[in-house]
């Protein structure tokens, strides 16, 4: 466990970067937020980690928050890019037309359909 949290760990970073993915797709998706900033503010929350490492001294604990913070956003900024290619693939496929039962498509369907969202969306 303690290698864990350590500073000098790139599991942490890794594990830090795919919860801010998931934290910032649902923020985004839910309340609309800009999906940059809240993925970086998201991931320097995630870097306070290395200021809790015991081993270091003081400004090494600055220099590996700040590297380990931009080492979270890179990994949130490419599970995202994956998740939209992987969704865009699946657009493209072709797909088998599905079959209504009755008139239960109605407008208000529709528009229900138009209003969300993704969750895997473009951030810059």
């Amino acid at each position: 466990m303690d290698n864990f949290v350590s500073s000098r760990s790139m599991i942490t970073p890794g594990l830090a970067g795919s919860a801010t993915t998931m934290i910032t797709g649902t923020l985004v998706t839910t309340f609309g937020f800009p999906g940059a900033v809240t993925a970086l503010i998201v991931s320097f929350v995630f870097g306070l980690m290395a200021l809790a490492d015991k081993s270091v001294a003081a400004y090494y604990k600055f220099i590996f928050y700040i590297i380990n913070s931009v080492t979270i956003f890179s990994v949130a900024v490419g599970l995202n890019q994956a998740g939209m290619a992987i969704i865009e693939r699946d657009r493209q496929a072709p797909t088998v037309e599905e079959r209504t039962l009755g008139p239960a498509e109605d407008e208000e369907h529709d528009a229900m359909q138009a209003e969300s969202r993704p969750f895997f969306q473009e951030w810059f």
